[in-house]
């Protein structure tokens, strides 16, 4: 028999409980249906493959030893939890989700998030919700750390997945209000003004990076900043200009900046945001919060949108 990596298995705590409860190995032997000799082997398997004693063999009954009543408290709630799982999966009532662990591109968290986090709740006994580089969310939901992402990454060269279209948005050019000069030529605009970048390491950057690429824009690299707040603050107080999407427009807070936001003078570029999650783990959790999601983007975003570039509002893609 291959022995278990942590020393011990469901069954090894199940004999050790037993015997501990009912004061002798006879007696937990009656009680599980096993020979006494199977019960004394697993108990002493157990303790040499923890490296420790665990009960206290001269007394009558049998009482732990100070490792034994750590292990004892452990084991009772590992087996616990273990005939619950067991309980619901029979029952068919595991419709709630334990936990649920999300993470989505810091742009969408501050326009949506506090509600979202409602809605994740009412699905949930406990949450976890991350931001950051969104390249890193992929690779999170494929190693299992997280369950849902919300990001620019669809993951379509992965099976096993599925996704539900959140927003489509055009990226703009952002530039100081008080800019006069021309707004159709980016090479003749950074020999004025820095071009403000993103990060190479964050997905919207790589995107706005190739985009340049293509139009064969080689600009002068000066100032690499890593989140949308930085990137407007700088453009805000006239230090350059910057590609951005109206969201990530919004997310700086958008009626507070004193910038000018105009088209892109070059082929459009979009960025696609999707939720993406392990097909059938969460039943209908990933399309009920795709759902909750458009709904938020629709009242509060692409409202405050219209209210302020209604021209750019209509370029918004928030797909049901």
């Amino acid at each position: 028999m291959t022995r278990s990596a942590y020393g011990f298995d469901l069954r090894s705590m199940e004999i050790f409980v037993e015997t501990l409860e009912r004061g002798s190995q006879t007696a937990a032997a009656n009680a599980l249906g096993l020979k006494q000799s199977t019960v004394s082997q697993s108990l002493s398997n157990l303790e040499a493959a923890l490296g420790v004693t665990l009960l206290k063999r001269q007394s009558r009954p049998l009482e732990p030893t100070g490792a034994g009543r750590f292990f004892y408290d452990r084991a009772k709630r590992l087996l616990g939890e273990a005939r619950s799982t067991r309980r619901e999966l029979m029952s068919q009532t595991f419709g709630r989700l334990h936990q649920v662990r999300v993470a989505m591109v810091d742009s969408l968290a501050t326009a949506v998030g506090q509600p979202l986090i409602e809605a994740i709740k009412r699905h949930t006994d406990d949450y976890t919700l991350t931001t950051g580089l969104s390249h890193m969310h992929g690779h999170s939901l494929l190693t299992r750390h997280v369950d849902i992402i919300i990001s620019d990454d669809r993951l379509e060269n992965y099976d096993g997945l599925e996704r539900h279209p959140i927003l489509g948005e055009p990226f703009v050019l952002v530039l100081p209000s008080a800019w006069d000069g021309p707004v159709d030529n980016l090479r003749w605009l950074a020999r004025h003004l820095d071009f403000v970048r993103y990060t190479p390491q964050s997905l919207i950057g790589q995107s706005i990076e190739r985009h340049l690429r293509l139009h064969q824009f080689e600009l002068p690299v000066r100032l690499h900043l890593d989140n949308t707040f930085a990137v407007l603050s700088l453009v805000n107080a006239g230090a350059g200009w910057t590609i951005t999407t109206p969201l990530c427009l919004y997310q700086a807070g958008l009626e507070h900046l004193d910038v000018r936001v105009v088209e892109l003078p070059t082929s459009p570029l979009r960025r696609e945001l999707t939720l993406v999650s392990r097909r059938d783990e969460l039943g209908n959790l990933p399309s009920q919060l795709a759902r909750e999601s458009r709904r938020l983007l629709e009242r509060h975003f692409r409202r405050s949108l219209g209210d302020t570039i209604p021209e750019l509002a209509r370029h918004i893609d928030i797909t049901h």
